[in-house]
């Protein structure tokens, strides 16, 4: 760790991996726990044709959320 106190871009660096580590983690429990109203619904309507468990239901959110997301366009360049 003396190395991190020498050279301040390391300890910079590595604090920004650290904060992007929680972010990714936080957004897949986040993600994970969002995708449970989805599992109950799918299971409701199609459950006696097919049903799916919780990371199925988080996939089809990433799903609908890059085939439907909010594309919003002003119209300029």
């Amino acid at each position: 760790m003396a190395l991190l106190e020498k050279v301040p871009f390391l300890k910079r660096m590595l604090e920004m991996g650290y904060t992007l580590a929680l972010v990714i983690v936080i957004s897949g429990i986040v993600g994970l726990v969002l995708a449970y109203p989805v599992k109950l619904l799918w299971n409701f309507v199609f459950g006696s044709i097919l049903t799916i468990n919780v990371l199925q239901a988080w996939a089809l959110n990433v799903l609908m959320g890059i085939l439907f997301g909010n594309r919003t366009s002003n119209g300029k360049k």
